[in-house]
């Protein structure tokens, strides 16, 4: 019976043992857990911790961003208009400076306009006017038909006065003969010096024109609407126009910006643009680099002649052509020059295909309210991955 008893308390002691091992062995499995719970939830916290930190991070990022391209935008919409401001309308006449540097005051709704350059025949066209006399020629009739809708000088009442923009070829005399109050032409080709004299003499005012950039078309805008009594023209033409090339330019980027060797084939030659003409200044504008303006002599010139090696030194990564007679033509020229030419041929650019032929619509004739369509072409070219 001893010999039971003592079997039994052995049994039950074995029990309770596994009993307390097993309690120990949940107890110990239970803190592992505890704890692995705990690093998971500290490291789930710190990553949190991290992705807010790096959203507020991007978040301040595209903000301060956002307030730069803001205030470019603000710049920008200020810079442009610098000129029309200067512009003095009063109830019957405008006051301005015209390009031969004199400040001229110019009576409201002349009736008998003789306009000696094509391009500013549109420009009074689109800002509501129209002429009594103007230039012709197949190249004028041309840019007439295309900015303004048809060839005025079949309109009646219109007479043709000259058939070149070029002073030394006018017919003076017959000029001053058709008896306008008010000719509009320009400082380039002699034009002003030509008939300045002469028509001071008849007593007709002269407008002396230069117009080159953005700038200028938004002076010579305001100038000619309210010479024509058509003011609204501003808010309805121009100020769309501003806003779609201030929109542009924002978008351009300022860093890895590409370099660009600009050239212009006229009707004799080929030549580089600096910044001072409105392919080149547009470039800068688009935070391009001209290696133009780097060349000896470029300060204060518009174009300069061609050195095909010191193209070659500066690698530019894409080239334009600003086109004089269009891009048919000009392709002809720069093969019958260039063509057989081992530093052209082996331009980076020209053998990436990174030449681009610009439409002469745009970027030869004055734009006027195209002047965006022109920034978006040649942002296109700059910038192929830019979203316009």
């Amino acid at each position: 019976m001893k010999r039971i008893y003592a079997v039994l308390m052995c049994m039950i002691l074995a029990a309770a043992s596994l009993v307390g091992c097993a309690q120990s062995s949940g107890d110990s499995k239970a803190d592992s857990s505890v704890q692995e719970s705990s690093k998971e939830e500290s490291s789930a916290a710190e990553e949190s911790s991290a992705v807010e930190e790096f959203s507020e991070a991007e978040s301040s990022a595209e903000e301060s961003k956002a307030e730069e391209n803001t205030e470019l935008k603000a710049e920008l919409r200020a810079k442009f208009p610098e000129k029309a401001d200067q512009v003095v309308v009063e109830a019957d006449s405008v006051t301005f400076e015209d390009a031969s540097s004199e400040t001229v005051t110019i009576q409201k709704n002349p009736q008998k306009t003789v306009n000696l350059y094509g391009s500013f025949t549109t420009l009074w066209y689109e800002a509501g006017g129209t002429v009594a006399g103007c230039i012709g020629g197949d190249s004028a009739i041309t840019l007439y038909q295309e900015y303004i809708g048809r060839d005025i000088t079949q309109d009646e009442g219109v007479t043709v006065v000259a058939t070149s923009s070029s002073g030394k070829k006018w017919d003076v005399e017959s000029i001053i003969a058709q008896q306008p109050d008010l000719i509009i032409c320009s400082t380039a080709m002699s034009g002003y010096s030509t008939i300045q004299a002469p028509a001071e003499a008849a007593g007709i005012p002269v407008i002396a024109m230069s117009y080159n950039d953005f700038s200028d078309y938004l002076k010579w805008f305001k100038v000619f609407c309210n010479l024509n009594s058509q003011e609204e023209l501003w808010d309805t033409v121009a100020m769309p126009a501003l806003d779609s090339v201030v929109e542009i330019l924002a978008k351009c980027p300022t860093e890895d910006t590409p370099k660009v060797f600009s050239m212009f084939s006229g009707a004799e030659s080929l030549q580089a643009n600096t910044t001072n003409t409105v392919v080149g200044e547009m470039i800068e504008e688009m935070n391009a680099v001209n290696i133009v303006d780097e060349w000896e002599n470029a300060s204060g010139a518009e174009r300069l002649d061609i050195n095909l090696e010191t193209v070659y030194a500066a690698d530019p990564d894409i080239i334009v052509v600003q086109c004089h007679a269009g891009a048919e033509a000009a392709q002809q020229q720069i093969q019958e020059l260039y063509g057989e030419n081992p530093v052209w041929q082996s331009l980076r650019a020209v053998q990436e295909g990174q030449v681009y032929y610009l439409e002469k619509e745009l970027f030869h004739n004055k734009p006027n309210s195209r002047f965006a369509e022109a920034y978006q072409k040649l942002a296109e070219i700059l910038y192929p991955d830019l979203e316009l």
